[in-house]
């Protein structure tokens, strides 16, 4: 009877090596009179550095820490940095926000005081943005006396009017609010209309809130999320979503405001008591989560 030889092998097994990589923060321009800021990320094991610039004024109302902690965000999705990855970041004020979206979204994070290729990286960014707009190249920064290089910039801006219109740094818009302006949030039982289009809002529907003062005077706007000037990076909205007639139904955790009949046990839900709120087409569902949540263990409703 013929035979096969069969010669043993040991398995090998091919791990995937996964390298978690270590990001600075830093920011340069702060304390000149003249042009945004210059925000950069850098990973120094591999060089890769990743900046933005911080406008000298804007009008959407957003706080100034939080456009920074936005502009932030994006250059972290632009480098897909990780959640696992370290982030070692600048203690200043300009990142306060940040550092509360790193803490609030589990990152690896911890302020540190800054030096090499993230320095100076922040240091050359803000340098090149000065000199494209005209300002001396040969006038540099040296031995880290800001104070002799901002006054120089300073000169140069204040010696134009036009000039100065437009690189000048606009302090009101830099002043900390209070909290955040913009919140995703809930209408609750009442609609309300989106100051971008002007469309109405329904009840017990997503919302972007925006709040700040004026004057003394407390001003309060609603957008549609897609309508919103900014994304908001504080959210108070509870959502729930559910299979529903062949596809997912999506809608809100809110308290509700008065007794109301569940849609699909009929039972009452008393005022106070969490409950889901969705759309579907036009017409409004409402009732116990639970009852909704069930949907996704039968299948959902057909």
């Amino acid at each position: 009877m013929a035979g096969f030889l069969v010669a043993n092998r040991k398995p090998v097994f091919i791990e995937e090596v996964i390298t978690l990589k270590t990001w600075y923060v830093e920011d340069a321009g702060g304390g000149c009179r003249a042009f945004g800021e210059v925000l950069v990320l850098v990973c120094e094991e591999t060089g890769e550095v990743y900046s933005a610039r911080v406008p000298v004024t804007w009008t959407n109302k957003m706080g100034w820490e939080e456009l920074v902690c936005q502009l932030m965000i994006d250059l972290m999705e632009k480098a897909q940095a990780s959640r696992d990855d370290r982030f070692l970041v600048c203690s200043g004020n300009i990142f306060h926000t940040y550092h509360k979206w790193l803490s609030d979204h589990g990152y690896n994070w911890k302020t540190h005081k800054m030096d090499g290729l993230a320095h100076e990286a922040a240091e050359n960014e803000f340098h090149r943005m000065v000199v494209e707009a005209g300002f001396p190249a040969n006038i540099k920064l040296a031995d880290r006396d800001y104070r002799s290089y901002y006054n120089e910039i300073e000169k140069w801006v204040s010696s134009d009017p036009a000039r100065k219109q437009r690189y000048w740094k606009d302090r009101e818009v830099r002043k900390k609010p209070a909290q955040p302006r913009y919140v995703l949030k809930s209408t609750l039982g009442r609609a309300r209309n989106c100051h971008q289009c002007n469309q109405r809002i329904p009840p017990f529907s997503p919302a972007v809130e925006l709040k700040y003062r004026q004057n003394g005077r407390k001003l309060r706007y609603f957008f549609h999320p897609a309508c919103s000037p900014v994304k908001p990076l504080q959210c108070q909205l509870d959502r729930l979503e559910v299979p529903w007639k062949g596809g997912q139904l999506t809608g809100i955790l809110v308290p509700c405001p008065e007794q109301i009949h569940c849609a699909l046990c009929g039972r009452p839900v008393e005022p106070g008591e969490k409950t889901f709120y969705a759309y579907e087409d036009n017409r409004l569902l409402c009732g116990h989560p639970a009852c909704f949540a069930n949907t996704r263990s039968t299948g959902g409703i057909c």
